[in-house]
């Protein structure tokens, strides 16, 4: 009979080592699902903040752009009003500086057109040249 709880003592023990080591392997088992599932959620958190760090330099990029393009588009009004002003007042220094002689109000043939054209051609050759040195004179 010893030896049959012998027999028995030594079943159970086998079973119980087997239980334990079973126990042991499923716990390690569950322990590397466990980090694994934690490293592959940190992976797609970093991944998502990735993506919203990417979005929102986007957004600053299309918003600099933005800003850059209205700034420009300013300039460019900013600089046409300002030369259509030049525009203006050289025009207006030119009214003011030409005088059609009298002579050249009502044309007495085609010469005499011809030679008040080029004497309008000609002042306005020397006022252009006088308007931008800056020695213009006007007596008006």
């Amino acid at each position: 009979m010893k030896s049959v709880l012998q027999i028995t003592l030594g079943i159970l023990l086998a079973g119980l080592v087997t239980l334990l080591v079973r126990i042991g392997y499923l716990s390690y088992v569950e322990y590397r699902l466990t980090q694994g599932l934690n490293e592959f959620a940190m992976q797609q958190k970093q991944t998502e903040l990735a993506r919203q760090q990417a979005a929102k330099d986007r957004q600053l990029a299309e918003y600099q752009i933005q800003q850059e393009l209205q700034q420009n588009a300013a300039e460019k009004s900013r600089l046409a009003k300002q030369n259509e002003a030049a525009r203006i007042r050289k025009a207006e220094a030119w009214r003011k500086y030409y005088l059609v002689p009298e002579d050249c109000k009502n044309f007495k043939s085609d010469e005499h057109m011809v030679n008040c054209i080029n004497h309008k051609a000609d002042a306005k050759v020397e006022f252009d040249r006088a308007y931008n040195t800056g020695t213009l004179v006007l007596t008006k």
